[in-house]
């Protein structure tokens, strides 16, 4: 079975970031991520965990008034893990990640794309639900 999920994508204006400030950055939102949709923070849940930050190069980023973007965070969840409720209290714990990483004026967007079960695959394995709640259950009885 492939098992790496969620995905995240930070996408940050050009120069916004040091390459410290993006790790730190990075697992807060890891966690926020795994929290929100109730996992573990394993070693197998946070090597599963996957955190981009890409740079926008300055003059290719904009908004429809001209002005230069906030940052952009796409989080791509196996269906099912988020809730309407999650989300929100995702959006409010990254946006105080990136707020506090970036400054306090950011503007943050949250995308959630969920993907279907059987539309995930990872080194030609599907990633199934059944077999995430088998290793969430795994971390419970290790405890």
């Amino acid at each position: 079975m492939g098992s790496t999920m969620p995905l995240v994508e930070l996408t940050v204006p050009e120069g916004t970031l040091s390459e410290a400030a993006a790790g730190v950055l990075q697992q807060q939102v890891a966690d926020s991520v795994l929290t929100a949709m109730e996992l573990p923070r394993t070693d197998f849940f946070a090597a599963a965990t996957w955190v981009y930050v890409r740079e926008a190069a300055k003059g290719l980023a904009t908004t429809g008034a001209g002005t230069p973007p906030g940052v952009l965070v796409v989080v791509t969840p196996l269906e099912g893990f988020l809730t309407p409720e999650r989300n929100e209290a995702l959006s409010v714990e990254v946006t105080r990640h990136v707020q506090g990483a970036v400054g306090p004026d950011t503007v943050v967007w949250l995308v959630v794309h969920e993907v279907p079960e059987g539309n995930w695959a990872v080194n030609g394995g599907l990633t199934r639900r059944a077999k995430i709640d088998e290793f969430v259950a795994e971390a419970a009885r290790a405890r």
